[in-house]
């Protein structure tokens, strides 16, 4: 059953503005080859997180808009656990 997502996720620091948009993009084509449909991207820019995570005091912020099965949510999550350049990422059905 196909729903529609918010996904917020923080990219560590050490990435340039540049590569951390190329790897959001990487990240949404792990959607769209899911059978995702990207409604809408917001870039947050690098802010300050409120507390340290992994030893990082502040993080690259997206919030993305897709449409996509419920069933593909598992395969994601498990492709986004064994990329070391993401901080946190949390998936919200918007339904």
């Amino acid at each position: 059953m196909t729903k529609d997502y918010e996904l917020m996720v923080i990219l560590v620091p050490t990435l340039s503005v540049d590569e951390a948009n190329a790897l959001n993009d990487s990240l949404l084509a792990l959607v769209t080859e899911n059978g995702g449909e990207i409604v809408k991207i917001d870039p947050w820019g690098k802010r300050l997180l409120a507390y340290p995570i992994k030893k990082f005091r502040e993080g690259y912020y997206f919030v993305d808009y897709f449409k996509v099965d419920s069933l593909s949510i598992k395969k994601l999550k498990a492709l986004f656990n064994i990329n070391e350049n993401i901080i946190r990422y949390l998936f919200v059905a918007k339904n």
